[in-house]
């Protein structure tokens, strides 16, 4: 194995400038055939070095070798050497696994060691391959070894000489060697006399070394005289430095003394002026002017320089009462009585405000003009409360005092004001809904009566009867008045239907746009009561948290930028924080307090005037429902409407049980033309409506949802009342009803009632031609009779062309039927039918009765033409004819359809 390194060496690695470091015969360990080659491990000369696994194949024609495959060390990621006693295979693992089989053990070992002490000496840690199944033994590292720039321990041990013979060579080095080799020019032709040469010239040296070792005694002796006598100075150097420290020792203790009695002195002045500065800060700390308390005995609250002095004087005596004292500062006299006048100015400007905020409140809640003004102006507006809370703005900084100064207190006035403005609220709101209620009420009223035929007097008593008690209108009375003059209401009777009357349809509207502007005006009521509430009584709110972004609250910022900033704060302070609090939500409960059941009378109120208005409020309630959810927004009106939006869902639900009810218990009474059913039509009328009022609504799946529903009710109650139909045929009421259904459903184009249109489509086709194959059944009865029997013969397996030698099915038989059926029989015979069809289907639609007669015109033909191919088929050159044609038959049909 020398030998062949050395060749490698020499032959391969030298003329790169690399270095051989390792080298293993090897054989793939998988394959046939076992192609053997060298794996080595070399280093570069040059810095930095770079550590190469090469894969050499050796010539088969000559002793040269030849490199195959080349991998850097650090893609090496795992080496398996397969540890066994006589196992000599072993993995290397680069971007993909290569299987070796060494020529022995000891190779294998030997180039695994050589792998791992490379690894470590030339990889950082990261890039270091995974050494699995190898023994212990040959991956010991020397613990002393050195470490190199990267952290690397440099490889060491018994092996060294394995990396470290093949270190760089200086350039003097490399001239040395090179003379040397120069003058034994037999190095390379016997390498043991060049090794014997070479050992003889190392012992001369060491000789040589020897001898100048003992040569240099004599100076060696001197340099030990030299170090004794520097010992021997210094002990002399000590023994004079103990002396000093003697003298000086008693200097040090008088200086000591001195330096204590200074400090001493320094550190009592210290304290003294720490105990000034102390008091001084407490002096100041617990100091309230007389200023501050005067404003707080005897400012006067009602007016705005009252309110301020007290709003600074309130502030700064809750500074000095929050100041806190070091321990045992308490219990001195001075500040215990300090203390003791701060609680007592605390409880009576507390006092003061509570009993100065209840009077304001207690006057704001009694009765003021504007709600009179509201009963007796027809238009819906509800009184604005901004002017009184401009008036208590001022305060608010005071109510933040009282709720850390007095908790019960600050409850109390919450109290007070909600229970005297919820009375305010409560008389505004009826006032604003009778106002509501009247205006709808007089509207319709005017109509009726203008539509009211009959004496004047007559008018005069129905007036009086309906406005004899407009301060106590029921729902349901109002309702009942309001219906004289209508047309009695059905939900599935006349063909005079709720959805059709433009009457009616304008009352609808009129409804749905009062019952907007209510909403309209109960929202920004609503709210800027609730931002009021949090502002004023600064809920949710613990501290000085009520300052706006950027300066105080207090500041008057009247720019653009400072208007936004307020109005963006007011926002975010009701939808993010005050959503939350329960205060807010028990506050304006009490408030208002009415605002959901003058809604649900309001609700009932519109299902009383018509059951569809119930369509109209839900799509109004549920838009503004759906928008509260997306902003998030928790505000009070937004709960009351999520309220009445149940209750109106539950309307629409029984309004919608209650047409289904009504479809399903429909019937049409005996003796009279059935045509268009009444509910079929009504259906319509109620889907065109629907549609107009739920287009792009976010309540979309509701009325989809009843939609599916009412269309199975509507079919199968077509189906049921065509069954009882005692003269007309079933099948003409259906296909009259679907037809009539189906164009409905065509022109609206509701994407859920795809599948039910499909449904209605394919009945409707199924019911026309069930009436069509019916009524013309087969107008040629002898000739259908005969070619039934050539049929019948045929199938029982005689051919076409033997069917005319039976005498049964003779050509004389065949002229005889053709005979009895001439053109103008086959005219009169189709006249007729046309009259049947005519009595049987309505006159809503002429174009349903040609499609009828298109049907029947095509199922006549088809007969015509069955008939000629059997008579090709089983007559041939007979020339057997019927005695009128196709063309003939198309001039009957059309002839009669223009003419009847």
């Amino acid at each position: 194995m020398s030998a062949i390194k050395h060749a490698l060496q020499r032959d391969v690695f030298t003329p790169i400038g690399e270095r051989l470091l390792g080298v293993v015969h090897t054989a793939k360990a998988s394959g046939k055939k076992k192609k053997s080659s060298f794996l080595c491990a070399s280093v570069t000369i040059e810095r930095p070095v770079a550590v190469y696994i090469s894969k050499i194949k050796k010539q088969e024609k000559g002793e040269s070798y030849k490199k195959q495959k080349v991998w850097q060390l650090k893609e090496l990621k795992v080496v398996n050497g397969k540890e066994d006693k006589d196992n000599t295979e072993f993995d290397l693992q680069f971007e993909k696994n290569f299987k070796w089989s060494a020529t022995s053990v000891a190779e294998k070992q030997t180039f695994l060691s050589c792998l791992w002490k490379l690894c470590h000496r030339y990889l950082p840690r990261p890039q270091k391959p995974a050494f699995v199944n190898v023994s212990q033994s040959l991956l010991e590292v020397s613990v002393t070894g050195s470490e190199d720039s990267r952290g690397n321990v440099a490889a060491v041990g018994p092996d060294e000489d394995a990396l470290e013979d093949y270190q760089a060579l200086t350039e003097q080095e490399e001239l040395d060697l090179e003379k040397m080799i120069s003058e034994c020019e037999y190095a390379i032709s016997d390498a043991e006399a060049f090794a014997t040469s070479l050992s003889k010239d190392l012992s001369v040296l060491d000789g040589q070394n020897i001898h100048s070792i003992m040569g240099s005694e004599a100076q060696v002796n001197e340099l030990m005289l030299l170090l004794d006598n520097a010992l021997s100075e210094v002990i002399n150097i000590e023994s004079r430095l103990d002396e000093y420290d003697l003298m000086v020792g008693n200097i040090a203790s008088q200086m000591g003394q001195m330096k204590n009695q200074e400090s001493f002195i320094q550190i009592t002045n210290k304290n003294h002026g720490r105990l000034l500065e102390e008091l001084d800060k407490l002096v100041m700390q617990l100091d309230l002017s007389k200023g501050h308390i005067k404003a707080l005995r005897e400012a006067d609250l009602g007016k705005d320089s009252g309110i301020e002095a007290c709003t600074s004087a309130a502030d700064a005596l809750q500074q000095a009462m929050e100041v806190e004292l070091p321990i045992g500062l308490s219990k001195l006299q001075a500040v215990a009585e300090q203390q003791k006048l701060f609680d007592s100015l605390r409880q009576m400007f507390a006092k003061r405000l509570h009993d100065h905020m209840s009077t304001l409140f207690v006057k704001q809640g009694s009765e003021h003009p504007g709600s009179s003004l509201a009963r007796q102006s027809s238009n819906l507006l509800l009184p604005k409360h901004f002017p009184y809370h401009r008036d208590l703005l001022p305060f608010k900084d005071l109510i933040l005092w009282l709720k850390l100064a007095d908790k019960t207190k600050y409850i109390q006035l919450c109290t007070i004001y909600t229970k005297n403005l919820s009375k305010l609220y409560t008389q505004e709101i009826k006032d604003f809904m009778t106002t509501a209620k009247q205006r709808f009420i007089q509207e319709e009223l005017s109509s009726s009566i203008r539509n009211l035929s009959g004496s004047q007097k007559s008018l005069n008593k129905e007036k009086k009867k309906v406005f004899g008690s407009t301060q106590n209108l029921s729902v349901k009375a109002v309702g009942k008045k309001l219906k004289f003059g209508h047309k009695k209401r059905g939900l599935a009777g006349s063909r005079e239907s709720l959805a059709t009357s433009d009457f009616e349809l304008s009352d609808r509207h009129k409804f749905s746009t009062t019952f907007r502007e209510v909403l309209n005006e109960l929202e920004p009521t609503c709210q800027d009561e609730e931002r009021f509430l949090t502002k004023f009584f600064h809920l949710n709110v613990e501290s000085s948290d009520t300052m706006l972004p950027g300066g105080s609250d207090d500041e008057e910022d009247d720019t653009e930028v400072g208007i936004h900033r307020r109005r963006k704060y007011q926002e975010v302070q009701v939808t993010k924080e005050i959503r939350q609090d329960d205060a807010i939500w028990r506050m304006m409960t009490e408030l208002f307090s009415i605002v959901e059941s003058q809604l649900t009378l309001l609700v009932a109120f519109g299902e009383e005037l018509d059951p569809l208005n119930s369509l109209n409020m839900l799509v109004v309630i549920g838009q503004r429902v759906t928008q509260a959810q997306q902003d998030n927004d928790g505000s009070f009106l937004a709960k009351m409407l999520g309220n009445c939006l149940i209750e109106v869902k539950r309307n629409f639900d029984n309004f919608i049980k209650l047409k289904i009810s009504a479809v399903e218990e429909a019937h049409v009474g005996k003796g009279k033309k059935y045509g268009i059913l009444p509910f079929v039509q009504d259906f319509e009328d109620f889907v065109e409506l629907a549609e107009s009022i739920f287009r792009d609504s976010e309540r979309r799946s509701d009325i989809d949802k009843a939609y599916k529903e009412l269309t199975k009710a509507v079919l199968a109650a077509i189906d049921r009342v065509a069954a009882d139909s005692p003269k007309i045929p079933p099948e003409v009421v259906k296909f009259e009803n679907y037809h009539h259904l189906l164009n409905c459903l065509s022109s609206l184009k509701i994407a859920c009632l795809e599948q039910n249109k499909r449904d209605v489509k394919s009945r409707y086709s199924d019911n026309l031609q069930n009436f069509v194959t019916a009524m013309l059944g087969r107008p040629l009865e002898k000739l259908s009779s005969f070619f039934e029997g050539v049929e019948q013969v045929m199938a029982s397996g005689v051919r076409a062309e033997e069917v005319g030698f039976q005498l049964k099915f003779s050509k004389q038989e065949l002229r005889k039927c053709i005979k009895e059926y001439s053109g103008k029989d086959v005219k009169k015979g189709l006249e007729s039918l046309y009259h049947k069809i005519v009595k049987y289907t309505t006159e809503y639609d002429n174009r349903l009765l040609q499609v009828v007669w298109q049907h029947m015109q095509e199922e006549f033909v088809r007969q015509y033409k069955h008939f000629e191919d059997l008579i090709s088929k089983c007559y041939p050159d007979s020339e057997i004819k019927l005695e009128f044609t196709i063309e003939n038959v198309l001039l009957y049909f059309s002839s009669i359809a223009i003419t009847q």
